[in-house]
């Protein structure tokens, strides 16, 4: 099973959530938990049945332009 700082690693440079118990590529997402700046995200593994969960930090966010009030 990978550490979470190597699932972190992988996760990052990959740019895929993989299974951290046997590196499935079948992952479903499950609840998600929305804070101020962090999200909590749930995963399910469908090959070995392991639950986990992942942190997600906000780093910064992109200024709305004024035009998306008018796209609709």
């Amino acid at each position: 099973m990978l550490s979470s700082d190597e699932w972190r690693k992988r996760a990052v440079e990959a740019g895929v959530v993989r299974c951290p118990a046997c590196d499935s590529l079948t992952v479903t997402m499950g609840a998600c938990a929305v804070g101020t700046y962090t999200i909590y995200q749930e995963y399910l593994c469908e090959d070995c049945g392991y639950e986990f969960q992942a942190m997600f930090g906000l780093i910064g966010c992109v200024p709305r332009s004024n035009n998306e009030d008018n796209d609709a």
